[in-house]
């Protein structure tokens, strides 16, 4: 099914050729990406116009700067004076650490290290340093020698690792030729390479639904038995039931709609897009939080100039998605904010799916939706919402569906069981309770008011961002110490929504 996925979708090819064609190398590949991002319509992803404007004043120390707009009190610059001299000052190389160990520490540096995954901070801690020698080259020079890195690495792995079967095997052995022959047989990622939109279409993907499950990674793949018939037998959550499998949210769901789009075969490319962002985008998302605040910094420096936002480009000529082939220097602000939701929407799904794939016990499940701390989390919800009902509800219906449906659906869907759940709490009494409201206002309105009163009441919803809080506060204290950890750390990105 397509449902849902309109707002990521380029509408009008021909718009982004006409525009695309008026720039040339990497200004078209950031034209493209600037025009993909526009035609979302998503609330869930940061799309708007402040997001381009100037968020300091100040000089090359993030200590100096204040913000203009009050959404932020630290993006770019060192922490102090004396710190912006040891990183860009003339003793600088005397500093240096290893590859990818920024001097720059910002706010998003710290969140990415701590949201992103493992093996996405081993497979940048073992890749060469991020653009080497590519400032001043356009947009398929970055692309030729970004290519010819992954393919002699490729190349260099095969012989390492053949090398090791063939002294660990005796000669003609059918276990050593399997094993090379899997090696040796490498997703084939240039028609994500070669198509920019696509790309970026990926990269809106990501921002809005979440991190599909995947081959790898997931205990889990569909909503735990016991907990999907207790919904089914539950009158205020079996609309969850009614007309969805209980398998989770996967990457034919995510991405199926977009290649069938585009032309592409998807069984033949499900193998390259996973070893794309798992290898690629994910690792370039990390690096973007981690470097650009020194990249930014030290060009401002070599300029001879004073404020990192006079040195660098108007922010319309920078890229806003991070896309892996575009000059780290040539992403904006907007995708450092981007590349951090991206690395903490991976670590968000990947709980989701845990907690309501079985990895809780739904009796612990339970307890704490019924517990204080979901009770007294009543900032942003309706007057309706009940943690152990729609908190529970906001939980399976993103990990069947992704994040962005969450908003963008479930409202549509529960919108019956919440006006008889309000009728019951509000107007009737449920399980001998007496009503909420008070006897002179039920005595003195009529049914019609009363109908009227409930609708209006049923179509409250949080806000996308209340929503996300929620989820993440969930996550956070349902998977504490367990590997399937979700450290519930401030949303630094939202300052760009």
């Amino acid at each position: 099914s397509c449902e849902g996925l309109s707002p990521i979708q380029v509408s009008s090819n021909e718009e982004i050729a006409k525009e695309a064609e008026q720039e040339t190398g990497n200004e078209s590949v950031i034209c493209t990406n600037r025009l993909v991002m526009r035609q979302s319509k998503s609330p869930i992803c940061s799309t708007s116009d402040k997001s381009n404007q100037v968020l300091f004043a100040g000089g090359l120390s993030g200590s100096d700067k204040r913000p203009q707009d009050h959404s932020s009190d630290y993006f770019l610059g060192a922490a102090s004076s004396d710190l912006a001299s040891i990183s860009v000052g003339a003793d600088s190389s005397r500093y240096q650490r290893g590859p990818n160990v920024p001097l720059l520490v910002t706010r998003f540096a710290l969140g990415g290290i701590l949201q992103a995954e493992d093996s996405v901070i081993d497979i940048l801690s073992r890749s060469e340093k991020l653009d080497l020698g590519l400032i001043g080259s356009d947009a398929k020079e970055v692309q030729q020698q970004k290519l010819s890195k992954i393919d002699n690495s490729s190349s260099v792995e095969t012989a390492d690792v053949t090398q090791v079967v063939d002294e660990s095997k005796p000669s003609g052995s059918t276990d050593g030729q399997e094993a090379t022959a899997s090696i040796e047989k490498k997703p084939d990622l240039n028609y994500i390479k070669t198509s920019t939109e696509l790309r970026a279409s990926i990269c809106l993907t990501l921002l809005q639904r979440g991190y599909p499950l995947s081959g790898s990674g997931d205990k889990f793949s569909s909503v735990d038995t016991d907990l999907w018939e207790d919904c089914m037998s539950n009158p205020a959550l079996s609309f969850l039931t009614s007309r969805a499998s209980n398998h989770f949210f996967s990457m034919k769901d995510a991405f199926g709609c977009l290649y069938q789009t585009a032309g592409i075969d998807w069984p033949e490319k499900l193998e390259p897009l996973e070893d794309y962002l798992r290898s690629v985008l994910l690792p370039h998302c990390l690096g973007l939080c981690l470097k650009l605040a020194g990249e930014q910094t030290k060009l401002a420096a070599d300029q001879g100039k004073s404020d990192v936002y006079v040195a660098r480009p108007a922010a319309e000529d920078l890229c806003p998605l991070p896309d892996p082939f575009v000059r780290l220097s040539d992403h904006s602000e907007q995708a450092v904010s981007n590349a951090y939701t991206i690395l903490r929407r991976v670590r968000l799904m990947k709980s989701i799916r845990f907690i309501v794939g079985g990895g809780v016990p739904l009796s612990e499940l339970m307890n704490f939706l019924r517990g204080p701390t979901m009770r007294m989390q009543t900032m942003g919800v309706p007057v309706w919402w009940c943690p152990w009902i729609h908190d529970l509800a906001i939980l399976i219906h993103a990990a069947v569906h992704g994040l962005q449906s969450v908003t963008s659906e479930l409202p549509r869907l529960q919108q019956k069981c919440v006006e008889d759940h309000v009728r019951e709490t509000f107007v009737t009494g449920v399980n001998g309770k007496s009503p909420a409201l008070p006897g002179n206002v039920l005595r003195q309105a009529s049914e019609e008011e009363l109908n009227a009163w409930v609708k209006i009441q049923a179509q409250e919803f949080p806000t996308p961002a209340v929503i996300e809080h929620r989820l993440a506060l969930m996550c956070s204290q349902l998977t504490m110490n367990r590997n399937e950890r979700y450290d519930h750390i401030p949303m630094f990105d939202e300052a760009m929504s």
